[in-house]
C-alpha cells in the first residue's frame, strides 16, 4: 500500500465516549474506509452505537458513509432528556 491508498482524518470524541479514544486525534485509514472503520479501530462496540455523528459539521446516520482525506468526524453520546 503505498500513500496514495491512505488518508487521514481527526477524530472527536466527546463527553462519554472519551472512554474509546483522545478527546482528538488523528488517525490514518486505508482509502475507501467508512465511518463504520472509525468506529470499529476504537473498538466502539455495536451495542454502544447509537452515537450522534457528525462528518464536517454535517449529521451522518449511515454508517457506510466513505470518508475522504481530511475529513473531520465528531462522535456524540445519545441525548437523553427528561
Amino acid at each position: 500500500m503505498n500513500d496514495q491508498d491512505l488518508i487521514t482524518v481527526t477524530v472527536k470524541f466527546f463527553a462519554t465516549l472519551r472512554e474509546f479514544g483522545p478527546k482528538k486525534t488523528d488517525i490514518i485509514l486505508p482509502s475507501g474506509s467508512s465511518i463504520k472503520s472509525v468506529l470499529d479501530k476504537f473498538k466502539i462496540p455495536k451495542e454502544a452505537r447509537q452515537l450522534i455523528l457528525l462528518v464536517n459539521g454535517e449529521p451522518h446516520k449511515n454508517l457506510d458513509t466513505i470518508l475522504a482525506g481530511g475529513d473531520i468526524i465528531a462522535i456524540f453520546p445519545p441525548i437523553g432528556g427528561g
